[in-house]
């Protein structure tokens, strides 16, 4: 009995050791795939279907598992283009324009950013609205800078946002601009707004919209007057929307 329960104990050993040690390997011979099995003193060779997928694919290499899993990790750079309008008592007296973004961008986290962006723009004022003769040309030139956060909506591959932050900004106006009451200086904004952003084949892509509360701004009689979370407000705001390329280093 003693002699038995051994061997039988042996003969186990000897099974898990050679499952330990079996691999599993691809091989093709003469444009057959076949995988291979081997251990402790065998060796079978079994054909694979034609549809089965590699086995012998190497591990993804570490920059690889890097660039899928934490894209958006760094420092970023961005440029865009877009469209710039107001809102409030401007919304019928200033036309839509064009717009651009400069963004400079510190993730430490694929969830948290801080940015700091340069945007301008320039539209043209509605004259017949005021009853004047004028054309559709630059009528007012805006250039700004900001700080934001933002806030990514899950650490996905496709990933929403919210962003919020202050900036300044200044209005150069046309002379003819001024006939309709219309004023060049400094102003202070609020952002706040959101979009979304992904990496295409290496660029990161960025598409987000903001609207701006403007406090202590004179472009326009209105522009001050009320109290919007303790600072001078009036009854006009700016929005825009721009799409916006780079890369994340």
């Amino acid at each position: 009995m003693r002699r038995s329960s051994v061997l039988a104990a042996a003969v186990a050993a000897m099974v898990w050791a050679t499952a330990a040690r079996a691999q599993d390997q691809e091989v093709s011979v003469g444009g057959t795939r076949y995988v291979s099995m081997q251990g402790y003193g065998f060796q079978q060779s079994y054909p694979l279907p034609s549809d089965t997928p590699p086995m012998n694919l190497p591990p993804a290499s570490r920059e690889e598992r890097k660039d899928t899993e934490s894209w958006s990790h760094g420092a970023s750079i961005l440029v865009g283009g877009g469209v710039e309008g107001y809102t409030g008592s401007l919304a019928p007296r200033v036309n839509v324009g064009p717009a651009w973004n400069v963004i400079f961008g510190v993730h430490p986290s694929s969830v948290f950013g801080i940015e700091f962006t340069y945007s301008g723009a320039i539209n043209s004022i509605k004259y017949t609205n005021f009853g004047l003769p004028g054309g559709n040309g630059v009528d007012i030139f805006r250039n700004g800078g900001q700080a934001n956060v933002t806030f990514g909506l899950g650490p996905w591959a496709l990933q929403p946002f919210v962003l919020a932050g202050a900036g300044a900004n200044y209005y150069s106006v046309s002379d003819a601009a001024r006939s309709a009451g219309f004023s060049s200086g400094w102003a202070g904004y609020i952002p706040v707004g959101g979009g979304i952003r992904g990496r295409i084949h290496g660029v990161t892509v960025d598409i987000r919209g903001s609207w701006d509360l403007p406090f202590s701004d004179h472009l326009y009689p209105g522009g001050t007057g009320q109290d919007t979370l303790g600072l001078s407000t009036g009854n006009y705001g700016r929005w825009n929307a721009t799409l916006n390329v780079g890369g994340t280093f």
